[in-house]
């Protein structure tokens, strides 16, 4: 893909049905293949998709295209090349 994907690009690429609404914590962990703790720990370490937290919740939530960009930005060609810097 010549630049950066578009959501339907990304949909497609990983093969996911847009739900069109934000994904809850253990939605995302479905969507990557991991636990929901594994999220819950990117989301502390600061190396997972972009969160929304509401003044006054304790929900977090995340944009279907933030969780599929952040999988896109780990494409590689080979074990040297590095990983996509990060877009915001």
């Amino acid at each position: 893909m010549q630049g950066e994907p578009s959501f339907d690009q990304l949909c497609d690429l990983f093969g996911y049905l847009p739900k069109r609404r934000p994904l809850s914590t253990p939605e995302v962990a479905e969507v990557v293949g991991v636990h929901f703790n594994t999220i819950e720990q990117y989301r502390l370490r600061g190396g997972g998709p972009r969160y929304f937290r509401p003044r006054g919740t304790r929900r977090v939530w995340y944009a279907e295209k933030d969780v599929l960009a952040w999988l896109y930005e780990g494409a590689r060609n080979s074990t040297s090349e590095q990983p996509r810097a990060a877009t915001a």
